[in-house]
């Protein structure tokens, strides 16, 4: 009788031969380290378990299919070697194989998970680097064209809410689609409330169509403070002297240069400031301070001096071409003019465009 433990006794007694039992256990066991540590591993494990006894230990590879193939089972725990003279490779039990296969297992995926949530801390960082090498490239990048309308209309309508002194813009009367009341961009109650300045100059064509005209009034309303040229050259925005928008087409919209650079930009600025020391203030209606009459005959002077044209001056002040004419005409004898440059220059002479008294 065997007085061995049970653990200690040979996977399969050769005197007795395989039982059905035996065969499912080794069946189901190669099965499961197959899933656990692969074929390779698993099928030296199965002919080291169905060896008649132990095997020498130096003949191990050759006869469990190739080199290093014994070291393997004995690094998984599926193999231990026998003191003997020379040392034996024995199978490891069942139980006992599969319990160290699963624990390598373990310690393999604990291993694998601290790599990926490493991986992931590192990305995480790597992230951040890029995004700030962006943001430097980008810092040192002095001029950008852009060529994507969706780029360049989402810069169009940002640069200015990140304006903390002041925004400039010059808008020609120039768009690839017809206006409409959502093209206006007046100031945020923000970034006015802020103390920011903002300045625009239009061209008078905008006071001649009536979207244009809600346009500048809405813009006026918002706090934006707004002058008018007969004709501007580029669409332009500037903020704060640090960054500018320049229309690189006559709309603006397929492609712009993003200046950044110090020298670009102040040289735009200052163009700005020439044109806005040229321009005419916004005539509002009703904001002559003059009795009926003679206000509208100011007012009258005042928007013909800006460059618009009969039709518009009535639309802006609601009253009929005729009238207006009549009313230039009236002025245009009161001043002995000739011509209405004449008479603007003379109404000018006269103080008709100084704020009246209070």
């Amino acid at each position: 009788m065997d007085s061995r433990p049970p653990g200690d006794a040979r996977l399969i007694d050769r005197s007795v031969g395989f039982s059905t039992a035996a065969s499912e256990l080794l069946d189901q066991t190669v099965s499961t380290l197959t899933a656990l540590t692969g074929s390779g591993i698993a099928a030296s494990y199965r002919t080291l378990a169905e060896t008649d006894g132990p095997i020498p230990l130096a003949d191990a590879d050759r006869r469990l299919g190739g080199p290093g193939n014994a070291v393997r089972l004995l690094d998984l725990g599926l193999a231990h070697v026998l003191p003997h003279d020379p040392p034996v490779l024995a199978a490891a039990a069942p139980v006992p194989a599969l319990e160290a296969a699963l624990a390598h297992k373990q310690h393999e995926l604990n291993a694998q998970y601290d790599l990926v949530a490493r991986s992931q801390r590192e990305a995480a960082h790597i992230r951040q680097l890029a995004h700030r090498q962006a943001q430097e490239a980008t810092s040192h990048r002095l001029a950008r064209v852009l060529t994507d309308s969706d780029d360049i209309a989402a810069l169009s309508n940002t640069i200015g809410t990140a304006a903390t002194a002041e925004h400039l813009t010059l808008e020609t009367f120039r768009y690839d689609l017809p206006l409409s009341d959502g093209s206006a961009q007046p100031p945020t109650a923000a970034s006015i409330a802020r103390g920011v300045r903002h300045r625009s100059i239009y061209e008078a064509a905008f006071l001649s169509d009536p979207v244009g005209a809600r346009i500048i009034e809405r813009c006026a309303a918002a706090g934006e403070e707004i002058r008018l040229l007969p004709r501007l050259q580029m669409k332009l925005k500037v903020t704060d002297g640090a960054q500018a928008l320049l229309a690189l087409t006559p709309t603006g919209s397929s492609a712009a240069l993003h200046l950044t650079s110090p020298v670009a930009v102040d040289a735009l600025r200052h163009y700005f400031e020439l044109l806005w020391r040229e321009a005419r203030p916004l005539t509002l209606s009703g904001s002559s301070g003059y009795g009926d009459r003679e206000g509208q005959r100011h007012e009258i002077a005042a928007l013909m001096r800006q460059g618009l044209k009969d039709e518009a001056i009535a639309r802006r002040l609601g009253l009929t071409p005729r009238t207006v004419r009549r009313r230039i005409s009236e002025f245009m004898e009161e001043l002995a003019a000739e011509t209405r440059f004449a008479a603007g220059a003379e109404a000018q002479r006269r103080g008709w465009f100084d704020a009246p008294a209070e």
